[in-house]
Formats: C-alpha cells, structure tokens, sequence
C-alpha cells in the first residue's frame, strides 16, 4: 500500500518517544545492570533487548498511523476491535497501575535531584515537581510536546556529562553471551511505552516516521544505559543521584539537570495513565483521570519508589509485552485485506500468568518465556483461522 503525503510528521510526534530514550531513568538501569554482574555488562544481552525493544515498539506503533496503514487511532480507541470486554477491563486496570509506578518513578528520581537542588525536605521536591508535570499535562497538546523535547536536551546534557566528567575506568560492556537477564531489563522498560505506542503515532502517515520514532527511543537508551553502567564502573554505587551529587564536583548543575530530564517520561505518564484510567471509568473526566495519576505516583515519588527500578522492570517486562504479539499479529492481518477478529484472552493471559509467576520465582528470563508462549499462542490461533 503507498504510503499518504498528508497527517502528521515524526517531528511533532517525537517528543515522547525521545524523553523516554534519553529518560535518566536508563541511567539508573544501566548501573542496576553493572551492579548485577558486578562490572562490565555483557553486550549480547543488550542487543537481544534493543532489538526486541524495536521490534515491540515498531509492531504496535504501526496500528496508531493513518489509515490505511494502520487504525489510527489511540490504545483506547482502537481496543474495542481487538479485545473482548473482560479483556479491555483487565488490561486497562494493568495499565493504570503500571502508569502510576512509571510516574512514581520518574518524579521520585527528578523529585530527589530538586530537593537536594533547593534544599527543601525530602517530600518536597517530588511534590513540586509533580505539580509542574501535572499542569504542562493540562496543556494543549503541541504545547506538551515543545515542553518535552526542550526538556529531553537537559537529559542528553546529563548523559554526555556523566561519560566526561565521571568517566568509566574501562569500558561498560563486554563481548560475551549470556545477559538475558538484562534482555527482559529493557524490554521492562519499554514494555508499558510499547504497549500504548498507538497513544504516540496517531496520526503519522508514513512508516518512515515510525521509525524515526522508535529509532530516537531505542538508540539513546542504550546509550543512556551504557552511561550508567560506566558511572558504576567509576563509583561502585547504583544511586545516580547520590552520584552526581557527590562526584561531579558541580552538584547543584548535576541535579538541575536530573530534575528536568525526567519530565518528558513524567509527561508521558499522566497521559497515557489518563486514558487507561478513562478505559475502567469512561465518564471521569481527562483532567480528573490525570490528577489521580499524580496523586496516586507522588505518593510512590516520595517513597522513592525509583530505587527498585530492576524488579519494577521485570515485573512490567511479564505482564505487559505479550499482549503486543497477538494485537500487532492480527493489525499486520487487517493490513492484508483479512476479516477483523477479536484477539482471544488465551493468546496473551496465559502467557502473562506464566512470565510473572516465573518472575516471582526468580526465573530472569521470565519475560522472554512469556514472549515465546504468546508468540506460540498466536501462530496457533492464526493457523485456526
């Protein structure tokens, strides 16, 4: 099929695809990750998860360009020809509370950065910060997006200070196998992001736009997470903020900088957040659903919820990327001229179930089980129909 000349272009789209890319957040997994092995990361592990990343984010984002290449429409508006009620209800209670530790995560990270910035207690930062996230998130839309790809440059400033002013010892990754552990890592990541990707293509008209989308999260976040593998290898601690703080020579600078990068990511949270909220009880107002994500992940902000950033990442990486191989299965389908069908809960539930009961049993390749399973899954019910 050609391709449309008119709809939007990647740039006006980018926004969040790059904040989440260039979030500090990858920092913190990449000195998580060094941490985990105890130096150099091993670097199969990393190009297992960066293509897996790709290929999740590339599969779903195609179902929010315009027709005829995709629905084009958001997550929420599209779900009702993909999912049977019971499924939409379930997977959209997943999302809300996995919105909510995403934001909790991020605000708690910058909220840190700006309490010991301004010298305010400990709460106070992240409390301040979620305001402003929340109010830019009540915004026009254009106006968001300016606001995160402005904010997205404070996030590269930081990683490229972190590589010359804390630079490794040695390098942070090394040619071996093995590292599926950290394959599942970054496919936690990416996980809820890849899911709602819809949310952040709508409206593009072009596949080239696409994947300038998913190419500007993929690269900078494994760049981002190389980053913060160095900063173990200097330091030995996995607490980026104490890092800066203390190792940089230049704190106040260090923290600024921290405290803006994860605005974007924070952005994206209260959005998407808003509309799976709006999934579970359609007549709560937009404004409304995105207060109560920022209620409910300033709490989490404040309990710092972002130092558990490696079991929060696993858990997401099972229960939530195995609903992607069954949807995009089926919209690659529709994009062939086939009959629409409703994916059945069998395809993506089981496989859930499995991922994050192995995740629970300390299984660290649980995610890409539950991959394997839903992919399983799906080719059967293709080949039923």
């Amino acid at each position: 099929m050609g391709e449309l000349t008119g709809g939007r272009r990647w740039p006006s789209a980018v926004g969040a695809w790059l904040g989440i890319g260039t979030a500090p957040a990858t920092l913190v997994l990449g000195a998580a990750m060094a941490a985990r092995h105890g130096g150099a990361v091993p670097v199969a592990g990393l190009l297992v998860g960066g293509a897996l990343m790709a290929a999740l984010l590339w599969g779903q984002g195609r179902i929010g360009l315009r027709r005829p290449l995709g629905d084009g429409g958001t997550l929420t508006a599209v779900l009702p020809a993909y999912l049977g009620n019971t499924s939409r209800l379930l997977l959209a209670a997943v999302l809300t509370v996995s919105m909510v530790g995403w934001n909790g995560f991020n605000v708690g990270l910058g909220g840190a950065s700006l309490a010991a910035l301004t010298h305010l207690p400990g709460w106070a930062g992240p409390a301040l910060l979620e305001v402003a996230v929340l109010a830019v998130s009540w915004a026009p839309a254009p106006f968001g997006n300016r606001i995160a790809v402005l904010t997205t440059l404070s996030a590269v400033v930081l990683v490229g200070w972190c590589l010359t002013v804390l630079p490794p010892p040695g390098t942070p990754v090394r040619v071996a196998g093995g590292g599926l552990a950290d394959a599942s890592a970054l496919i936690g990541y990416a996980a809820v992001f890849a899911l709602r990707a819809p949310d952040f293509s709508v409206g593009l008209a072009r596949r080239r736009d696409l994947a300038w989308c998913v190419g500007l999260l993929v690269g900078p976040a494994l760049l981002g997470l190389l980053a913060g593998a160095g900063l173990w290898l200097r330091t030995g601690s996995a607490d980026v903020v104490a890092l800066l703080a203390t190792g940089s020579g230049l704190a106040a600078y260090a923290n600024l900088f921290v405290a803006v990068a994860v605005f974007a990511a924070a952005l994206t949270t209260t959005y998407s957040g808003a509309l799976a909220m709006r999934g579970l009880t359609p007549r709560v107002p937009a404004r409304a659903a995105m207060l109560a994500i920022a209620v409910l992940g300033g709490a989490l902000a404040v309990a710092r919820f972002d130092r558990l950033v490696l079991p929060w990442l696993t858990l997401l990486a099972a229960a939530l990327p195995v609903l992607v191989v069954p949807m995009a299965a089926e919209a690659a389908a529709r994009r062939r001229g086939r009959a629409p069908r409703t994916v059945p809960a069998w395809c993506w539930v089981p496989p859930a179930l499995l991922a994050v009961a192995c995740t629970l049993a300390g299984v660290g390749v649980a995610p890409l089980l539950g991959l394997a399973l839903a992919g399983a899954c799906t080719a059967l019910w293709r080949r039923r129909h």
